[in-house]
């Protein structure tokens, strides 16, 4: 816990300054999958997230502002045919409950959010947006070399030859929302910001995550201020097993 409270410390100073009364955590997120084990619930930098969070959360509650703590969960590696019964009979984690225990807050207080399901709600979200604006959509063939995916084109799956619907990145490439039948992790991280704001109207959204998902994020949160037009403001964090930082984009 020691080297917890050194690292709050960086998040700490955020909060202080934080004026609205509303905010959304978002901690703790982790895999479920074979072969990704060091990202899983038991992974280091994502057990120091869950706990970054929650004192997060406890800090913000003391303050006396309406918090909520979003825990999000990578089931992608589920077996589509164990998919929706692993969803319904969805546990948190042992560690993670012990940590929640430590922190004296109960699990009911946490919302959770599948990864699958995001995903599908990304899909019909941009459905409806292309029908109704499809001005603001560059289309590309998938095999284009300039086209910006989750994190680099080597670790996406691409779809050769396929139609890439495009929007303008921060960085001047194409940032590829959909790509033949498939919604990309741009779109599918600012789709959960968008779902957290509906449910809450969060003022602020504190977002602490493992800092192998830095550009992931920063797209994540562009792609929701240009494609939901996101109200919140988004405080970007990332740890590893020890420490913390803020990132800034502007």
């Amino acid at each position: 816990m020691n080297s917890t409270k050194s690292a709050f410390s960086v998040i700490e100073k955020e909060l202080r300054d934080i004026k609205g009364k509303n905010q959304s955590i978002i901690a703790g997120h982790y895999c479920i999958a074979d072969g990704l084990e060091d990202l899983s619930n038991e992974g280091e930098s994502e057990v120091h997230s869950f706990e970054l969070g929650l004192e997060s959360f406890k800090y913000l509650k003391n303050k006396g502002n309406k918090v909520s703590f979003n825990l999000w969960i990578n089931d992608i590696g589920v077996d589509i045919s164990f998919r929706k019964e692993f969803k319904e009979l969805y546990k948190i984690p042992e560690n993670y409950l012990m940590i929640l225990d430590q922190y004296d807050v109960k699990s009911s207080e946490l919302d959770i959010y599948f990864e699958s399901s995001v995903r599908n709600r990304a899909m019909l979200e941009f459905r409806k947006r292309y029908k109704v604006s499809p001005e603001k959509y560059t289309l590309f063939n998938s095999n284009e070399q300039s086209l910006v995916r989750c994190i680099n084109n080597d670790q996406c799956e691409i779809s050769e030859s396929k139609t890439a619907y495009t929007i303008m990145g921060p960085d001047g490439n194409p940032i590829v929302m959909r790509e033949g039948a498939s919604v990309k992790c741009n779109l599918i991280l600012a789709t959960l910001l968008h779902l957290v704001y509906n449910k809450h109207k969060s003022e602020d959204i504190i977002h602490i995550s493992n800092d192998i998902y830095v550009d992931r994020v920063r797209l994540g949160e562009y792609v929701a201020s240009e494609v939901y037009n996101l109200k919140s403001y988004c405080h970007s964090f990332f740890c590893d097993e020890e420490n913390s930082y803020k990132k800034d984009w502007s």
